[in-house]
């Protein structure tokens, strides 16, 4: 049946009044005293008319000719991976709070700071634990790409957040926290968070590497909007959380952090929400519990025959030790064949990078798995949701000129 609860656009501009834009809304949709809401970032500098428009096509609020699947959704969240098409995700009040004791800690009043979009999982995740705390987050200056992220705006956060609490927390992805160890005040203020979270994407061993040598513990978080954000913290799943791995190697997640399912499509949430929990499309395997990523299904290409995991290549090339952080793509060459191309940022120049990673590469994964050209970038382009924009790296990658490859 057809819910009768309405969806309500909540515009979410950027910078700190983003965030007071959405908390009251966001508070009575959770409690059941008002409309579901569907938060949706405004167009900016940073964010598209037609990236606003194509999360609007998937969430379809105030439409009274898209009703709600279920009275029981609370929240409609866009969700694009790194293709950069969004879908809604149904999630109700009961699963975005299944995990929030197991974060925040029971009778604990942490001060969360709010880094990362609040129309993203990582970010609105941030406000859902500043309510259950009691402490509504402190917004960086620069949220939601208000202004260019750097280590004094962070700082200046947490500097804030010292003067309320001890227990500090935030979520970040990868490309913040390089930044911040890059910089005298961003490791000052990382060393002044008891919780730093990192997800939307893997992270690299070297930043890892980086923030352990001035004593900063990074958590690794893996989850999906899906699941109601982070439910996997350096590979251990939260309580409640269950994970198994299909005969194929994908990883399944089941527990009460588990979305309705796809807003207006039936057919993918049949698809990817089954008896056995939600199916991730991440390969994966189980050992003691513990789960180590492999890749996407979806990123596995053959070479010479051969079938090659770009997530596995990723791995291997983030290892190399003049490397910050790669990102591997497959790139057609020919009717039927794909060539792989790295696109890496340096921690440091150096003669000879290419044959540096191809021999590591070729040693771990073997040669069809060697990428065939190698690009040095400053930095990766992102979504607004600060995910790696891969189609726009792609399109980069196979516009003659556009990059420059190493001999």
């Amino acid at each position: 049946l057809d819910s009768m609860r309405p969806l309500r656009r909540t515009p979410v501009p950027p910078g700190p009044f983003g965030l007071s834009a959405l908390i009251g809304a966001v508070a009575s949709a959770l409690d059941g005293s008002g409309p579901a809401v569907a938060p949706v970032p405004t167009t900016s500098v940073t964010i598209s008319s037609d990236y606003v428009a194509g999360i609007l096509r998937a969430l379809r609020p105030d439409d009274p000719d898209a009703p709600l699947e279920s009275d029981e959704v609370a929240v409609v969240l866009a969700t694009s991976g790194s293709t950069g098409a969004p879908r809604g995700v149904l999630l109700t009040a009961k699963a975005l709070d299944a995990l929030t004791d197991s974060v925040n800690g029971t009778g604990l009043t942490p001060q969360w700071i709010a880094a990362l979009p609040l129309s993203s999982m990582g970010g609105f995740n941030v406000l859902l634990r500043g309510l259950a705390a009691g402490r509504e987050p402190i917004p960086i200056e620069s949220l939601g790409g208000a202004a260019p992220f750097t280590p004094l705006d962070f700082w200046q956060a947490v500097h804030a957040a010292a003067a309320l609490s001890c227990d500090i927390r935030v979520s970040l992805v990868a490309a913040q926290v390089r930044r911040l160890l890059s910089d005298e005040a961003g490791i000052e203020a990382l060393k002044g968070c008891s919780q730093i979270l990192v997800g939307a994407g893997p992270l690299p061993a070297s930043l890892q590497e980086t923030a352990k040598s001035h004593g900063i513990h990074l958590t690794r978080t893996y989850g999906a909007t899906e699941t109601s954000g982070g439910c996997v913290y350096d590979g251990e799943p939260l309580p409640g959380v269950s994970l198994n791995t299909l005969p194929t190697g994908e990883v399944v997640i089941s527990g009460p952090m588990l979305a309705l399912g796809y807003r207006l499509d039936r057919a993918l949430t049949g698809a990817r929400f089954t008896e056995s929990g939600y199916r991730t499309g991440d390969l994966g395997s189980i050992d003691s519990g513990r789960l180590t990523l492999h890749g996407r299904i979806d990123d596995v290409v053959v070479v010479n025959g051969v079938n090659v995991a770009l997530g596995a290549v990723e791995k291997v090339i983030d290892a190399c030790p003049d490397v910050e952080s790669g990102v591997a793509l497959a790139l057609p060459l020919g009717e039927d064949e794909v060539e792989i191309v790295a696109i890496v940022i340096a921690n440091r120049a150096a003669d000879g990078l290419r044959q540096q990673i191809n021999a590591a590469v070729q040693g771990a994964l073997g040669r069809p798995a060697v990428p065939r050209r190698v690009a040095v970038v400053p930095d990766f382009p992102q979504l607004p949701n600060r995910k790696i924009d891969r189609a726009l790296l792609r399109a980069l990658a196979t516009e003659p000129g556009r990059l420059t490859w190493l001999p």
